[in-house]
């Protein structure tokens, strides 16, 4: 289970710390996010982490950037039973905003970035981006009620990125007129999946694929945009892991 039970009248807000019986600043977004909900101070909400933890908390001020509560009780904590860790090689310029806003309201562990032969986009470019995707996935596990917030990695060569997979995970990199849809259930709990950039995976991608052990897997018999591709495999694998967003 990863999901945070709230009561229908709470609303959530991020704290990325959850002190018992302590006021603690909530920061701008979940200020920005209170004055949309029309909350004040003496309203109670959930607070969550996005670290598996949340808390019923009061909000104890609330002002134009400013917003601060206090936990009420002992945070409780939602074990992650299952993981999906997504390798996205870098898209074009405004596609990857959506693949993190989706893919984080479904439930995905990690998104890490890599860097492969075809890829447009600039590294570089996207580490400067990191802080703005992390507020993006944030906001998409707190609307979806997520427990957890993905853990974002900057870009790295892929190859590098590959070597990151644990030997128990599954791998699956998904590649045009493949013919090996992804097992109805998965022999391992966690599952890395490969999308490539709007150009495909060269050669020497498929290369270092093959060396880490990535099957050669299919979404269907459609070729599918990269950002189609990694929010559909995300469902898909969280579905065949009993997690059905």
């Amino acid at each position: 289970m990863d999901r945070a039970p709230a009561p229908a009248e709470l609303r959530r807000l991020f704290a990325r710390t959850l002190p018992s019986d302590v006021e603690i600043e909530l920061g701008a977004d979940a200020a920005a996010h209170a004055r949309v909900l029309r909350l004040a101070a003496g309203d109670h909400v959930q607070l969550f982490d996005g670290r598996g933890h949340f808390v019923e908390g009061v909000i104890t001020h609330a002002a134009k950037g400013t917003l601060r509560a206090r936990s009420l009780g002992v945070p409780q904590f939602v074990e992650r039973e299952q993981r999906v860790v997504l390798v996205q090689c870098l898209p074009k310029s405004g596609k990857l905003d959506d693949i993190v806003r989706m893919t984080s309201e479904l439930g995905v562990a990690e998104i890490a970035l890599a860097v492969s032969e075809y890829c447009v986009a600039k590294a570089t470019r996207e580490e400067q981006k990191i802080e703005r995707l992390e507020r993006v996935a944030i906001e998409a596990a707190r609307q979806a009620e997520q427990a957890y917030v993905p853990v974002l990695h900057t870009a790295r060569p892929l190859a590098e990125v590959l070597a990151r997979a644990p030997q128990h995970a599954y791998r699956a990199a998904f590649l045009e007129r493949s013919e090996v849809p992804l097992p109805a259930a998965f022999p391992s709990r966690e599952v890395w999946l490969v999308v490539g950039p709007e150009g495909g995976l060269s050669s020497t991608d498929r290369a270092a694929l093959t060396q880490a052990n990535f099957i050669p897997s299919a979404i269907g018999r459609s070729i599918l945009r990269t950002e189609t591709a990694a929010v559909v495999g995300v469902a898909l694998a969280l579905e065949r892991l009993g997690r059905c967003a």
